[in-house]
């Protein structure tokens, strides 16, 4: 089996994928924004650019391992089918679809994820040697190109560590290839396969016009993301907190992309050892989600996470979403351009400081390509000083801003060990450690003391000669150094 690297942690680690239709009595109250498809995006023309059918989320979590279930492990780090996703990249990349599958097809086909697929959650409470009463609650969002698969290595490293990680599946269009509606398993009756391939603005028209605004296209998708990230916690707390109860099981408002099956449970014990793990067996939940909720990003999740805590919970037809109670988020090379300016700033800032908490500790990992990007880089200081100025503790520091030398956008994903030898493999496991350590840290404890054991440079920026005798800037230090502006 071709795999990405293990997870340091001392969990095994489980991923399932759960999926929940958005039922609202009012159907126009899923459509997002204004903007409808042209016929050059693939889709129906004259359409919704955006309607909010389902929501999907992978669930990277500690495994019961010693279970009587039977377990697998390994999960395709491409999700299916695989055509579908390698056509959607190539129109994400501008390129030949023939190209992409010819290049990629076969090892999209073999990687797999080192995890078990749908292993019954862990019990924290059964855990001798530790005390705890529920695993810390994780919600990260994807970048453009991304998937609830793409940074499996950086989810399952946290799950690793005791953390239940919801990686959302964005249906925005910013990921190659989803279903609107994804078939429930164990059904006779399949829902309709829909499906929608990435769209970039010029696949979107307003007003019947052929003119692309990119900007407001953006912040459509930005609405949309919000939505998808609190819906996800509303149902994902739901599961959680439904009591068990043997004689009356009902969880038929969601379902599992790959399975188990949730109907006619007491036929299929390995299932309902399954679903039984996920829910309320006790006077507390096995997942945090009341408290302490963690949220992180990539690129566009980045600016998701942003517009998330800079803002009051969005709203959808006579659904009712709550706002979250967040206390630490890690942005990674987040892209603030989709941002409206001036901000964005923690959403409490201009209310009454008296009546709300301070705003979530955060930490900014950044590439050194998004660092040496002067103005975006610019506005990201001024975004940093913003939260630490909303702060309450005592002038005491709530944000930091790290780079990493010679770290890419996509070193933040698992593209960088994808291919498991050469030297680009080699720095891209040095990435995804350094990464892991700073987060583990960031949302534990002793994060100044991981960030002290880092090899620290001051940020030096030096001007290169190429073999043509063109010139680059880049930070002085070596592949995996931290600068800590």
């Amino acid at each position: 089996m071709f795999t990405l690297p293990e997870a340091p942690g001392k969990y095994a680690v489980g991923a399932t994928t759960f999926a929940v239709p958005v039922i609202a009595k009012d159907e126009a109250s899923r459509i997002v924004g204004r903007g409808t498809l042209k016929s050059s995006s693939g889709g129906l023309p004259g359409t919704a650019a955006l309607k909010l059918e389902e929501i999907a989320f992978t669930a990277y979590y500690p495994a019961e391992t010693k279970s009587s279930v039977k377990l697998h492990k390994g999960v395709n780090w491409v999700p299916r089918p695989v055509s579908s996703v390698l056509k959607g990249y190539a129109h994400f990349g501008g390129t030949s679809g023939w190209i992409v599958n010819t290049l990629l097809g076969g090892i999209c086909h073999l990687l797999k994820i080192p995890v078990y697929l749908n292993a019954p959650l862990l019990d924290p409470q059964s855990i001798t040697e530790e005390s705890r009463e529920s695993w810390p609650l994780v919600i990260f969002s994807h970048g453009l190109g991304g998937t609830r698969t793409t940074y499996s290595h950086f989810c399952s490293r946290l799950a690793s560590q005791g953390r239940v990680v919801l990686a959302i599946e964005h249906r925005d269009g910013t990921g190659p290839f989803v279903f609107n509606r994804t078939p429930s398993p164990g059904l006779k009756d399949e829902l309709p396969a829909n499906c929608k391939m990435y769209l970039d603005p010029e696949d979107v028209m307003y007003d019947g016009s052929n003119d692309t605004n990119k900007f407001v296209f953006r912040q459509d998708q930005l609405l949309y993301r919000q939505l998808e990230l609190y819906l996800t916690y509303k149902y994902f707390s739901q599961l959680v907190s439904t009591a068990w109860d043997s004689e009356r099981v009902s969880l038929e408002w969601l379902h599992t992309i790959d399975g188990p099956w949730n109907h006619n449970l007491a036929h299929r014990p390995d299932d309902l050892t399954f679903w039984k793990s996920w829910l309320n067996t006790s006077s507390q939940s096995k997942v945090g989600y009341t408290k302490d909720v963690l949220l992180t990003g990539h690129s566009f999740g980045g600016a998701t996470l942003f517009s998330v805590l800079s803002q009051a919970p969005p709203t959808l037809g006579d659904i009712t979403l709550q706002p979250i109670p967040f206390v630490r988020a890690i942005a990674l090379d987040p892209w603030l351009e989709p941002l409206p300016t001036p901000g964005p700033e923690p959403y409490h800032i201009a209310s009454s400081l008296n009546t709300r908490p301070p705003p979530p500790r955060l930490l900014v990992l950044n590439s050194e390509g998004f660092t040496l990007w002067d103005d975006h880089f610019a506005r990201l200081q001024g975004v940093v000083r913003a939260w630490n100025d909303a702060s309450r503790s005592g002038g005491a520091q709530s944000a930091w801003l790290v780079t990493l030398v010679r770290a890419k956008h996509v070193s933040f994903s698992d593209f960088g060990v994808v291919v498991p030898f050469g030297a680009m493999a080699r720095d891209g496991r040095r990435f995804l450690d350094v990464i892991g350590e700073l987060s583990e840290a960031f949302l534990g404890s002793g994060f100044e003391e991981v960030l002290e054991r880092q090899n620290r440079v001051d940020g030096k920026v030096e001007v290169v000669e190429g073999k043509r005798g063109e010139s680059t800037r880049r930070l002085d230090g070596d592949v995996g150094d931290v600068v800590l502006h």
